[in-house]
């Protein structure tokens, strides 16, 4: 390439059908007339990714190993910009969040930016209809800000943080590098940022959060109540991996009585998923079935985390 893009957007996948088709037309409209690129690594090992339509600006490649870290990285790889967008395949990023965030890195090497995010206002508004969607927007997973309730929250300007999410995370190549990119022995998302942003402070980068920086997070394909807690064990698995790399405050430690509790939960999931059931679809009732959701994630999470 004979002139370096301004930026590179680096999306992986991993068989998110619908949802990762509305992430890359939003990604491919909002670098609409600009001079950027952008890489879609697909980790699935079982289908291909063909383009829908013609998008001059989007290379898709395959992932020769496999990991969302590993995709990651080998997106880097191939990115021809020094500035790169890492995306997720669930992120429906716009125009003006990208022309914002070039200027926060205008000459800015040594800081790290995230976005803030919240569900689109549709899936906001889908999820309130249904008892699992409400106990979501009830504990916080639905916004960047209840993914982080031990933040101290800035409204008004950028704010140095400990903490890092990939789902919208510019850097500059050369910070990538100095820090060697992901690490790619964890198995699944999650804990990988967690490293990632010890390796970034150690290194002296400073991570931020701009809550002028906004995107949407389209999870509309994660909002099944079992899907989700499938995924809460994984990150149980990755989080002990995190705590056997040294990262002592990751440690989930437990006494002997909810050790038993969580087992027993464990082992009679079917019985708690059908009372579920059974609660009606109605407000009032919700604390009850916030309560037994609430114990099947701290269930989850447990079993992941002894595996």
């Amino acid at each position: 390439m004979p002139n370096k893009p301004l930026f590179s957007i680096i999306m992986p996948t991993h068989e998110r059908g619908e949802v990762f088709w509305q992430s890359l037309s939003a990604a491919n409209a909002a670098i609409e007339g600009m001079d950027a690129e952008i890489i879609v690594v697909n980790d699935s090992k079982k289908s291909k990714i063909i383009l829908r339509e013609s998008m001059p600006q989007v290379t898709v490649v395959d992932n020769p190993k496999s990991g969302v870290a590993s995709a990651r990285n080998y997106g880097a790889i191939l990115a021809n910009a020094d500035l790169l967008f890492f995306v997720d395949d669930d992120m429906l990023i716009n125009k003006k969040a990208v022309l914002y965030t070039l200027e926060l890195y205008k000459d800015n090497y040594e800081r790290c930016y995230n976005s803030d995010w919240v569900y689109p206002p549709e899936l906001d508004e889908k999820i309130a209809k249904t008892q699992f969607g409400r106990y979501l927007t009830r504990y916080g997973f639905t916004t960047m800000r209840g993914w982080n309730l031990g933040v101290e929250w800035n409204t008004e300007k950028a704010f140095e943080v400990d903490i890092v999410m990939s789902n919208f995370l510019p850097i500059y190549k050369s910070s990538f590098n100095k820090i060697k990119g992901y690490n790619e022995d964890f198995p699944h998302s999650g804990a990988e940022d967690h490293d990632f942003a010890k390796r970034l402070k150690k290194s002296g980068i400073i991570a931020m959060i701009d809550p002028k920086l906004i995107v949407y997070h389209n999870e509309a394909d994660r909002t099944i109540m079992e899907d989700w807690l499938n995924r809460k064990i994984r990150s149980g698995q990755t989080r002990k991996m995190a705590v056997d790399l040294g990262y002592v405050e990751t440690i989930i430690v437990h006494n002997k009585l909810k050790s038993a509790i969580y087992l027993t939960v464990i082992k009679t999931k079917f019985i708690f998923k059908f009372i579920l059931k059974l609660i009606p679809n109605i407000k009032a009732f919700d604390p009850i079935y916030f309560k037994f959701v609430n114990l099947l994630l701290a269930a989850s999470l447990y079993e992941g985390y002894r595996r």
